[in-house]
């Protein structure tokens, strides 16, 4: 359209000479040497031959349609005609270009194939619901897990396991818990090929040990435990280590033999709250009496290196958002106590607290740490910026806030209506990946890390599938695999969205 521009203010420049011209020399009764003439009377095309042809009539005599700018200034002697000549053939070409930037496909701009904006789907593939799995069990079940293995996901349930293909949901293996007993816990993600879980009886620990590998479902050992067996969050993998809360100690184990590599025995009156752990830290949340600490160990030695006391002065629930940076979700049960993700530098000193009350809305909370909203969902921690869904406009979550992990402050927040938002997701490519509801089903919703979106995965209103209250959202090799953690109007347990 530049160029269109350019050329409209040629053909006025060209007119204006034209007239100037007009003004100067005296017409004959003959000849119509005006711009006019030169472009034709309108029912004819304009072009260069016209003005020949109005030099002609003036008295010149024409060399046919192919004379160059150069001989319709020699075709009279003097000033006045040729620039006459001139004008008519800028008129000329003034209203060919015009034209030819206007006309659709004319320029290099309007020719162009439109570019799709960055991140989004291609118009030619549509999103949809690749496959789902009916859920199985209870109405209000609630499911233990799942771990996404980039080209599958296996979903926890509490008959077992089973691991579908990303590509088309094909069962590629299914573990089953052993009569009369449940899956009652799991670890946060495989790892290094091979995934824990626990099983329990009704009314009973849950107090067997199994590692599972992730390839095939085979079970590579299994360890029954004594006293409470493993609390809610006493389970981490890292690497090749996984660390258990169990029976008044912490321990680590190799996840390919299960023989023990080292042993944290806890205090007298103290438990353990929550468990996490990377290839070089372990943190434990260790609640003794009202008071509690973060302890920091040494995740191939079981070495101490740091004690931090918690800012809590009664019983509380915590999970262990992210290791490294060292950030905590933790809430007292006094009402007025603290009930905030925490941040910690590598030596164990408070850095930043961020309430779960506060201007942002009631942020959603991890599973199983009390919080004012009514939902469940993990945190995303990326660089310097702790990532959280929020219930602030509607009683279920409605926008995702990020606070920076350095003051404490909102940084950004997305919200778009009439969305709720369900569950966070890192994508391969360091974006946020967001789950949300339109009310029709589920989509996917792509933020940067300014929160600006970058595109969706949305199927068509007919062939949307809901989600239900517990929902989590797992990046897969082609797409994405939405686990259904809890059933209520026959959500599907598992399903695709690409």
């Amino acid at each position: 359209m530049m160029w269109a521009l350019l050329w409209g203010v040629g053909l006025v420049v060209a007119f204006l000479a034209g007239f100037i011209v007009r003004g100067r020399i005296p017409r004959s009764g003959d000849a119509r040497g005006t711009a006019g003439d030169a472009v034709g009377s309108g029912d004819g095309e304009a072009g260069p031959v016209d003005a020949v042809e109005a030099a002609a009539k003036a008295g010149t005599r024409a060399e046919g349609p192919g004379v160059g700018l150069d001989k319709v200034k020699a075709l009279r002697p003097g000033r006045a005609p040729g620039g006459r000549g001139i004008v008519a053939i800028a008129v000329c070409l003034g209203l060919v270009g015009g034209l030819w930037a206007c006309w659709p496909g004319g320029s290099d701009e309007s020719s162009a194939k439109p570019v799709p904006p960055r991140n989004k789907p291609s118009p030619s593939a549509k999103p949809t619901v690749a496959w789902q799995v009916p859920a199985t069990g209870g109405r209000y079940d609630e499911q233990p897990g799942a771990w996404g293995l980039g080209d599958a996901v296996v979903q926890g349930r509490i008959d077992g396991l089973s691991a579908y293909a990303a590509r088309d949901g094909a069962v590629r293996w299914t573990l089953r818990a052993p009569t009369r007993e449940a899956v009652c816990t799991m670890s946060p993600s495989a790892a290094r090929g091979v995934g824990l879980i626990a099983y329990g009886k009704h009314d009973e620990p849950c107090a067997t040990l199994l590692a599972v590998r992730t390839s095939d479902g085979e079970v590579l050992w299994q360890r029954s435990l004594t006293g409470d067996g493993i609390g809610d969050g006493g389970l981490a993998l890292a690497g090749s280590t996984a660390v258990v809360a169990e029976d008044g100690a912490l321990r680590a184990r190799s996840t390919e033999s299960g023989a023990q590599l080292w042993q944290r025995a806890m205090r007298k009156s103290c438990e353990a709250k929550a468990v996490g752990a990377t290839t070089a830290r372990t943190l434990l949340v260790e609640q003794c009496g009202t008071g509690a600490r973060l302890v920091a160990l040494d995740t191939r030695t079981g070495k101490e290196r740091w004690v931090d006391p918690l800012p809590v002065e009664s019983e509380v629930t915590a999970s262990v958002v992210s290791v490294a940076p060292v950030v905590l979700a933790v809430s007292e049960e006094d009402q007025r106590g603290t009930r905030a993700l925490l941040g910690f530098d590598d030596r164990g000193a408070a850095t930043v607290t961020v309430p779960l009350s506060g201007p942002a809305g009631e942020l959603v909370a991890p599973t199983g740490v009390w919080a004012d909203s009514g939902s469940e969902g993990r945190p995303l921690v990326m660089d310097d910026l702790v990532i959280t869904l929020a219930e602030r406009d509607e009683l279920v979550p409605d926008v995702v806030v990020a606070h920076s992990l350095k003051s404490g402050r909102k940084v950004w927040e997305y919200k778009a209506d009439p969305l709720t938002t369900d569950s966070l997701a890192r994508e391969p490519d360091g974006r946020i990946g967001v789950l949300a509801d339109n009310g029709d089903g589920g989509l996917v919703i792509l933020l940067d890390r300014d929160g600006t979106e970058r595109g969706r995965i949305a199927p068509a209103k007919t062939k949307s599938v809901a989600v239900s209250i517990r929902p989590e959202l797992i990046p897969v090799t082609g797409g994405h695999v939405v686990v259904n953690h809890v059933s209520t109007t026959g959500e599907p347990g598992v399903f695709a969205l690409r």
